[in-house]
């Protein structure tokens, strides 16, 4: 009820700021334009941010446009390659990172730090996350902003768990065991996963093998550590007691129609939870010594208009303020990155409240004395997008695991390498 309120007064806000009405259109207003696949209460925020920030400026008109979920990434870009993409998208640092060879993202450092840049910015962010992602791109400019901070959590089906007599699992040997029990009991995978990245990547992480050899553009991971590992993952899904691909695009509905009875996905994804006949419940996810917390925010490509880039930053800078900000993280249930977001009273009000939204946000608090960042370099989102597809070519295609580890490890440095 707390986050309710908090979010409803923020609305509020908004809506009065928008209220007061834009100033006449005038011809020559830059265009902004924002793609997103938000939905629900996400998507009405950020539209009503788009249109009060509309209302107190009279230079630039910011337009928010819906985009289909499947395939987003892809879309985004072949419209920025070919010039006719969004201003803004709201992603991960590792994806601004694939733009900055080809000069396609805009440089927000000029603007930070310009005359009317952003007070205090240089204090406003966790080190790991300033030094490891907004400061981490190749060619030391900032191309990206955090907005929230996220991260994966356990969902299981409470009741189901009660019924076996299985405790929620803490490690990964109890989320075999568990799931070894409930596949002979139920005829159902045990355990599926939205971000199968993100789990592969913390198991590299735990391996102790590293991730990304920034100076030499190599990855490190080619090990039989680290073979055997996505050898367990595979067994797993062959044997299903794990299901690596949801039915559509999350797995929350597989999990609400009780297909699967436990999944890992972002603690955002809580309010889509309607379960057909069952409790769940949510539960920090495995992990031990890494900790893969997320934190998502605005892109700006660049398109050779200084005008539009400088207009996309003036908005991510409105977005990024404190109370607008504190607006955003309550809508998408989420924790704020910024320091003069966490210092406002209504942001402890929020997080120190206790419905669903702040278990889930619980979840993730309790590995973030272990969250980590992984380089945002040239190439880190082809590594991504690798490791996951040597999974899925033993699952699926029936390579050996070596055959396909060995062409991952391949592919991801060619493309660190620019090749």
């Amino acid at each position: 009820m707390k986050n309710c309120k908090v979010l409803f007064a923020i609305m509020a806000v908004i809506v009065m700021i928008a209220a007061i009405g834009a100033p006449a259109m005038a011809e020559d207003k830059v265009k902004v334009t924002i793609w997103h696949t938000f939905t629900d209460n996400q998507q009405a925020y950020l539209v009503g941010a788009a249109e009060a920030f509309n209302g107190i400026q009279d230079k630039y008109e910011v337009v928010v446009e819906s985009q289909p979920y499947s395939g987003f990434t892809s879309t985004v870009s072949t419209a920025v390659r070919s010039g006719d993409g969004p201003d803004i998208i709201f992603n991960y640092a590792s994806e601004a990172a694939s733009y900055v060879d080809d000069g396609l993202v805009a440089d927000l450092s000029q603007y930070i730090y310009g005359d009317d840049g952003i007070e205090g910015f240089e204090t406003c962010l966790a080190e790991g996350v300033m030094n490891g992602e907004v400061d981490g791109f190749s060619d030391g400019a900032i191309h990206y902003l955090p907005a929230y901070t996220t991260g994966p959590i356990l969902f299981y089906n409470k009741t189901m768990l009660d019924e076996l007599g299985i405790a929620v699992p803490t490690t990964w040997e109890e989320v075999e065991a568990a799931c070894r029990t409930i596949k002979a009991e139920k005829g159902i995978p045990g355990l599926g996963f939205d971000s199968l990245t993100d789990v592969i990547q913390m198991l590299i992480m735990e391996e102790g093998c590293g991730y990304i050899d920034v100076e030499n553009k190599c990855v490190t991971f080619g090990t039989e550590g680290m073979e055997a590992k996505i050898q367990w993952m595979a067994d797993m899904a062959n044997e299903g007691l794990f299901q690596i691909a949801a039915s559509v695009d999350h797995f929350s509905t597989d999990f609400n129609s009780g297909s699967v009875a436990m999944y890992i996905g972002s603690c955002a994804g809580y309010p889509y939870i309607k379960p057909d006949g069952f409790d769940f419940g949510m539960a920090a996810m495995p992990a031990q010594t890494w900790y893969p917390s997320w934190n998502r925010g605005p892109i700006v490509f660049y398109y050779g208009d200084d005008a539009r880039a400088e207009g996309a930053y003036e908005f991510v800078k409105y977005f990024i303020s404190a109370e607008v900000n504190l607006g955003w993280v309550v809508a998408v249930n989420a924790l704020s990155p910024y320091a003069w977001t966490q210092a406002l009273p209504e942001y402890q009000e929020y997080v120190s409240g206790d419905g669903a939204g702040i278990q889930a946000l619980n979840a993730v608090g309790a590995h973030l004395d272990i969250a980590g960042s992984l380089p945002a370099v040239t190439g880190a989102s082809t590594v991504r997008n690798e490791i996951v597809n040597a999974l899925k070519n033993v699952v699926n295609n029936g390579m050996s695991v070596k055959e396909a580890w060995d062409a991952c490890v391949a592919n991801c440095n060619a493309a660190l390498q620019g090749n």
